[in-house]
């Protein structure tokens, strides 16, 4: 996917967008290189479930023994 970029100033001439400047096409890898994969997706989220859990229990622990 391309995008349009302007290196100038985007305005309104009624409903239409001006560029006061050039136009020129941007990819979508050039704008976000650093996306995460299906992998480092689903280890992020195995990561923050273990770390809510610990959490989790820490906090029951703390409760349960405090009584």
């Amino acid at each position: 996917m391309d995008f349009i970029v302007c290196d100038g100033v985007w305005e309104s001439a009624g409903q239409t967008p001006v560029c006061n400047g050039t136009l020129s096409t941007v990819s979508l890898g050039e704008i976000s290189p650093s996306g995460l994969t299906a992998e480092d997706h689903a280890q992020l989220r195995e990561q923050a479930l273990v770390l809510f859990a610990i959490v989790f229990g820490a906090l029951v622990l703390k409760k349960a023994l405090n009584l």
